[in-house]
Formats: structure tokens, C-alpha cells, sequence
């Protein structure tokens, strides 16, 4: 019991817990869950064996085309 009280005094200001991380992992997924389900269609772009992106279905090749040019200019340096 001792040991218990000692590591809740000895928590730093400023620091989280486990659950308190936990917590907002879980609310971070439910925001993006509810910013898919309002996106809307969207198509998976390869960009190669391991990397895939997500972009709206509405997009024109013109666009998606200047989304993967700014992926790979962001990311391939």
C-alpha cells in the first residue's frame, strides 16, 4: 500500500497514466472513424509493395496525380 502511494506522489506534473493514454487512443480512432464515414468513397492509390494511400473518390486524375507528386516529394527526399 505503501508503494502504491509512493508512485501516485512520485507521478510528475504534466505526465499521463495509462489509462488516461489509453482513453485518448480510444478517441482519436473515433475521430477518425467519424472523418471517414464523412469523407465519404474513396479509392486506394499503391504507391509501392508497402505504402497505399487513401484519397476521395470524387478527385480528378489531375488531383490524385498531384497528391501522389506531393507524397513522394514530402517523403522521398
Amino acid at each position: 500500500m505503501a508503494t502504491r502511494k509512493r508512485l501516485i506522489v512520485d507521478k510528475k506534473e504534466g505526465e499521463i497514466t495509462r489509462s488516461e493514454r489509453s482513453s485518448a487512443n480510444r478517441q482519436a480512432q473515433e475521430v477518425l472513424k467519424k472523418a471517414k464515414e464523412q469523407a465519404g468513397s474513396v479509392v486506394h492509390i499503391t504507391i509501392s509493395e508497402k505504402i497505399t494511400i487513401e484519397l476521395s473518390a470524387h478527385l480528378s486524375q489531375q488531383e490524385i496525380d498531384e497528391r501522389i507528386e506531393k507524397y513522394h516529394r514530402l517523403h522521398h527526399k
